[in-house]
C-alpha cells in the first residue's frame, strides 16, 4: 500500500510539472528544440532593384513602387528626413507625381511592418531635363549566319502614341517577322533593302523599353553594324515629337535645300541687275508756277518810284459845278 501511494504521488508530481509554463518543461526531461511559439521570418528590408529608383525627368509624369520584403505585412512607408523633388509625393508604398524643378534631392524612408519592426534607407534622385526621344536597334556583336532577332528600343518616349521606323538593311538580308513588345501594335513591310515599321502605342512605353523584335535572315554571313536608321514619332494630338532621317533621306533633303538656296540667290541677282539698268536721264518733275495772290487794286503802268519814297499821285480831277440860270430871265410872257 505504501508503495502504491508513493507511485501515485510521483505520477501526480510529473503531471503537475508538465503543466507548468514552457520554460519549466525541462523538468519533464523533454527536448525543447523547435518548440518556439513564433515561426522564423526574414528580416525586414527594402527590395530595390540593383539600378535603384527609375530616373526622373522634369515635367514628366513619374510613378514607381517602393519595394519592401521580409517582416510581416502590411507595410507602412514614410519619409523621415530630407526633401522629395517638388511635385512628387509618397502615398503608401508608391512614389508618384510630376517633377517641377530640376536638381538633386536626398531623402530617407522608413518602413514599418505589422510587428512594428522598422528599417530605414536613404535615396538620391536627380531631376534633369528629358533627353530627346529616340529609337534604336540593339545589334548583335558579331557576324550572323542564320535568323537573328534584333530588339528595337525607345528612349524618353514623352507622350508618344505612334512612330514610324525606317531601316536600310544590308544587301541580301530578309526580314522574316516583326514581333510587337509591351502591347504595341505593329505593321511592317520590306521594299528591297528598306524596312518600314509602323508602331502604335495604347499606353506610353517606359523609357529604355523594348517595343519590337525584328527577325532578320541573311542569305550569307553578314555583320550588322552602324545601322542606317530613321524615325518619326508623334503624340496623341498628332504633334511631331522627334524626327531623324536616314542617310538617303538626309542626302535628298540637303540637295533640295541647296536647290532652293540657289534659286533664291539667282532671283536676288536678277532683281539687283534690273535695278542697276534703270535709265538715269529721267526728266525732272515739272514745277508748277507759284500762284500769285490777288491784290486789292491792280496796278497800271510802270512803277518808277525809287525805294524809300512815297509815290506821287495826281490830285483828283473835279468836274465844274453847273451855273444856275440868272433870275428874271427873258423867258416867254404870259
Amino acid at each position: 500500500m505504501a508503495h502504491s501511494r508513493f507511485a501515485a504521488r510521483r505520477g501526480l508530481g510529473v503531471l503537475l510539472a508538465c503543466a507548468l509554463p514552457v520554460g519549466a518543461l525541462v523538468a519533464c526531461g523533454q527536448d525543447l528544440a523547435g518548440t518556439s511559439s513564433s515561426s522564423a521570418r526574414d528580416a525586414l528590408y527594402f527590395n530595390d532593384r540593383a539600378s535603384g529608383l527609375p530616373p526622373v525627368y522634369l515635367q514628366e509624369p513619374y510613378t514607381t513602387p517602393i519595394e519592401v520584403a521580409g517582416g510581416a505585412g502590411p507595410y507602412t512607408v514614410r519619409r523621415i528626413e530630407g526633401t522629395l523633388p517638388p511635385g512628387l509625393t509618397l502615398s503608401g508604398t508608391t512614389l508618384s507625381g510630376t517633377p517641377t524643378k530640376a536638381g538633386t534631392y536626398t531623402f530617407t524612408l522608413e518602413v514599418t511592418d505589422s510587428t512594428l519592426s522598422s528599417k530605414q534607407k536613404s535615396y538620391t534622385l536627380n531631376v534633369q531635363e528629358l533627353p530627346p526621344l529616340s529609337l534604336s536597334l540593339t545589334l548583335p556583336g558579331g557576324e550572323i549566319r542564320g535568323e537573328t532577332r534584333v530588339p528595337l528600343l525607345i528612349t524618353a518616349p514623352r507622350s508618344v502614341r505612334a512612330a514610324r521606323v525606317t531601316w536600310t538593311l544590308p544587301e541580301k538580308v530578309t526580314v522574316t517577322r516583326v514581333q510587337p513588345e509591351g502591347g504595341a501594335l505593329v505593321f511592317w513591310r520590306q521594299d528591297g533593302t528598306r524596312l518600314t515599321v509602323d508602331l502604335g502605342f495604347k499606353a506610353v512605353p517606359r523609357s529604355g523599353s523594348r517595343v519590337a523584335l525584328i527577325s532578320v535572315k541573311p542569305a550569307a554571313p553578314v555583320t550588322l553594324s552602324s545601322p542606317d536608321l530613321g524615325y518619326e514619332a508623334r503624340g496623341g494630338d498628332g504633334k511631331a515629337l522627334a524626327q531623324k532621317l536616314t542617310a538617303a533621306e538626309q542626302k535628298a533633303a540637303d540637295a533640295q535645300k541647296a536647290a532652293d538656296q540657289k534659286k533664291a540667290d539667282e532671283q536676288k541677282a536678277a532683281d539687283q541687275k534690273a535695278a542697276e539698268q534703270k535709265p538715269t536721264d529721267q526728266k525732272p518733275a515739272e514745277q508748277k508756277p507759284a500762284e500769285s495772290k490777288p491784290t486789292d487794286a491792280p496796278k497800271t503802268g510802270t512803277d518808277t518810284t525809287p525805294p524809300g519814297e512815297v509815290p506821287k499821285t495826281d490830285p483828283p480831277k473835279t468836274e465844274p459845278a453847273p451855273t444856275p440860270p440868272p433870275a428874271g430871265g427873258t423867258g416867254g410872257g404870259k
